[in-house]
């Protein structure tokens, strides 16, 4: 190939003579820039003319193709090397591009096409983005994130006043508490209840003990209302090092108290004999921490004499708290208000089944406390929930029956305790009740029998059996809506759902007079979000939890090993106590079904507990004397 058309050998061929000559010098002069001079340098418009000699041409084919740069060609491709040197300086329309494919003129209609491109595509993506927002706000102004909890059913009625929680909720549930005025906050922050957290823990459960108070400090008492004290005890002194753990985690006043020594030991009545043979029998055949002393002074102190301490006789309320424990949702009011507001004395969580062997007396025990103290109990007492009868082999809790009966009662007397208890490591409740004196009686009647020592009585089922026995089931409230974790124990509030309309609404007065402008709104999107609106507004606003909604009844038989011949109520224990349409079933259900299918047969309720809807699930009107 001719060096005179090979850039880099351009300089060299200028030593070339006849037209060839005069075709590198063009070449290689002004006509053709250096890489880093700029492309316009000494460029015209006006057609060049050369001509080459024939054995310099010899193929015409071969003599286009050399006018290109390899190189150039090889980051170009094929399509751009068509297009020889030569074409590009004499077109009118190319004469500014230069050697890089570049063109360097101020404006181009290449340059201002390409310009008009980039802002079609910026602007069109823009609008789509925005279009599909406007359809995902509209979604989400109809999903209505709302939460009325499941009311038991009395079976009691009671034609008195009562407080109305429902309405309490929907009034004082604050989502976004950087709305209420600073005065208004001050004004809560003044007129909170006397109440505080307890917990027993020792000096070795910091870890687990601060990780409790951050995720409840998070989730509740961190707001500027609320800062409620926290009271911790423990049967010896308090590390430094626990107690400046604990105040920095939280701002809240904390105290440290020591058990006195009768509150922790074993009372003079007490064989310890028999206690050590007993507890060491109950651990060989698995009760869980029988064959521990120090837990059986535990569930002592929990069941009664920690309400009898000093540091507590000035709060009204208390919420026990266990380390190492999990609160999955935001508590968007004050529980402690909310108990007091509303007559409350005791609180749960979870309804479950307990093992039958840690306490075998009990029962027997509480049925002698009956007979012999039925002035105490209270006229509007629901405790058939917690019975059943061995014979039928069926609950009692459909009944309305009270237990009057005089001493003679055989029917009575053949009923059975259940073993269903409240999961008293979440409660909240009224000291006031556990320091009364019907909660004090029956403590020490079951206390002077030994029972805490020679069996293993736990503070969950003598709470349970106390607030059963001693209050009417108004002043109970199940605290579904916080998510709590325990263990093997944990339950997950529904937190989501899109609200619907169905027709039970219509036989529903509570839910009927919530709906406005339902055949407008089939219509009229507009009309349809209000609507909605009106039926948020008659639930409490909706719950921000991290964790995925459980059953109703998902705990209900994580406490009984799956081994034990214990005679098991019929319907789950939190079922027996809400009562009315938690216990219906599907009518084509089929129990031995579901056993085939590897499950325990206990399933085919028409309410699994992931219900939030008030007009599917069986939450009571506001009056609590009608059905749940």
């Amino acid at each position: 190939m001719p060096a005179a058309y090979h850039r880099h050998s351009a300089s060299a061929s200028s030593a070339t003579t006849g037209s060839g000559a005069r075709v590198a010098r063009q070449f290689s002069g002004e006509h053709l820039p250096a890489r880093s001079a700029s492309s316009n340098e000494g460029l015209s418009p006006t057609p060049v003319s050369f001509t080459t000699s024939e054995d310099e041409v010899s193929n015409p084919a071969s003599a286009k193709t050399s006018l290109l740069d390899e190189s150039y060609v090889k980051q170009q491709g094929a399509g751009w090397a068509f297009l020889s040197r030569r074409v590009r300086h004499h077109h009118p329309n190319l004469a500014y591009i230069n050697d890089a494919g570049l063109d360097n003129r101020p404006f181009s209609l290449r340059k201002f096409f390409v310009f008009l491109c980039l802002v079609f595509v910026l602007f069109g993506s823009a609008w789509m983005i925005r279009r599909d927002h406007g359809k995902r706000m509209a979604q989400k102004a109809a999903t209505i994130d709302v939460y009325l909890p499941p009311i038991a059913q009395l079976s009691v009625p009671d034609d008195s006043p009562q407080p109305d929680p429902l309405q309490w909720l929907r009034q004082n549930t604050i989502i976004n508490f950087d709305e209420i005025p600073e005065q208004y906050q001050q004004s809560l922050l003044e007129t909170r209840p006397n109440a505080a957290f307890i917990a027993l823990v020792r000096n070795s459960e910091v870890e687990e003990m601060v990780y409790s108070m951050t995720k409840l400090e998070a989730r509740f008492n961190s707001r500027p209302t609320h800062k409620y004290d926290w009271v911790f005890f423990n049967d010896e002194e308090f590390s430094e090092e626990f107690m400046s753990s604990i105040r920095n985690a939280t701002n809240s006043q904390c105290y440290f108290e020591i058990i006195p020594r009768e509150h922790w030991s074993i009372p003079s009545w007490v064989d310890t004999t028999r206690f050590d043979v007993g507890r060491q029998f109950m651990g060989s055949i698995g009760v869980g921490k029988a064959w521990l002393q120090s837990y059986h002074h535990m569930c002592r102190w929990n069941a009664g004499l920690f309400a009898q301490e000093k540091r507590l006789d000035n709060y009204e309320f208390f919420w026990r708290v266990e380390p190492g424990v999990d609160f999955s949702c935001n508590i968007n009011y004050d529980v402690f208000r909310f108990m007091r507001d509303n007559n409350m004395a005791y609180g749960f969580n979870m309804a479950i089944l307990d093992d039958a062997r840690s306490f075998p007396s009990l029962w027997d025990r509480t049925k002698t406390f009956i007979k012999h103290n039925r002035d105490m109990i209270h006229e509007d007492a629901d405790y058939a929930w917690l019975l059943q009868d061995p014979l039928e082999e069926e609950d009692v809790s459909h009944t309305s029956q009270r237990f009057d009966e005089d001493d003679s009662s055989h029917y009575f007397d053949s009923l059975e305790y259940n073993n269903c208890q409240f999961y008293s490591n979440f409660e909240v409740g009224s000291l006031t009740f556990f320091r009364s004196e019907k909660h004090k009686a029956y403590f020490e009647h079951l206390d002077k029998a030994g029972g805490f020592y020679y069996e293993r009585f736990g503070d969950a089922p003598i709470h349970t059996l106390s607030v059963s026995l001693f209050l009417p089931k108004s002043r109970i409230w199940y605290f579904r809506d916080i998510g709590y974790a325990h263990g093997l124990c944990e339950q997950c509030p529904p937190h989501q759902f899109r609200l619907t309309i169905d027709s039970e609404t219509q036989h529903n007065p509570h839910a009927r007079a919530l709906v406005i402008n339902v055949s407008l709104s089939e219509k009229h999107r507009r009309w349809e979000v209000m609507s909605q609106d009106v039926i948020r507004q008659g639930g409490i606003p909706s719950l921000a939890c991290g964790c995925t909604v459980s059953a109703i009844d998902h705990n209900n038989a994580k406490l009984v090993p799956f081994e034990s011949k214990q005679h098991k109520p019929e319907h789950p224990c939190i079922r027996l106590y809400l009562g009315g349409k938690w216990l219906e079933k599907k009518a084509d259900w089929d129990p031995e079904a579901e056993i085939a299918a590897g499950r325990d047969g206990s399933g085919g309720y028409l309410l699994d507990g992931l219900e939030s809807n008030p007009f599917e699930s069986a939450a009571a009107p506001t009056n609590h004397n009608e059905g749940g």
